[in-house]
């Protein structure tokens, strides 16, 4: 089963933590719970993550030149398996609480 969806980056540039935090929002969680977050030190690492999940490598070019151009990064209507989201711990807190409606 497909999960479609919002991939979201942002990036941090202040403090001494991860500077990209990768976020996955499905288009049925009704903004309800928390979008699992990944956090990375560099840009590459974060392309690395994108192309773990299947994410095309044009979508990913057009990641990195959001960021390259500002703070953050979406990509809208990514289509992601269950499993690719289980494993990359980009699940949501609704989705682990309750399951899928």
């Amino acid at each position: 089963m497909a999960n479609d969806g919002t991939i979201r980056i942002h990036r941090s540039i202040a403090g001494s933590g991860a500077a990209f935090r990768v976020t996955f929002v499905p288009y049925d969680s009704d903004d309800q719970g928390v979008a699992g977050v990944r956090s990375f030190h560099e840009a590459q690492q974060v392309r690395a993550f994108l192309k773990t999940l299947g994410v095309s490598q044009d979508l990913i070019a057009d990641a990195l030149r959001q960021l390259a151009a500002g703070r953050s990064a979406s990509l809208p209507n990514v289509s992601l398996s269950e499993s690719a989201v289980k494993n990359a711990g980009l699940t949501t807190a609704a989705a682990t609480a309750g399951g899928r409606r």
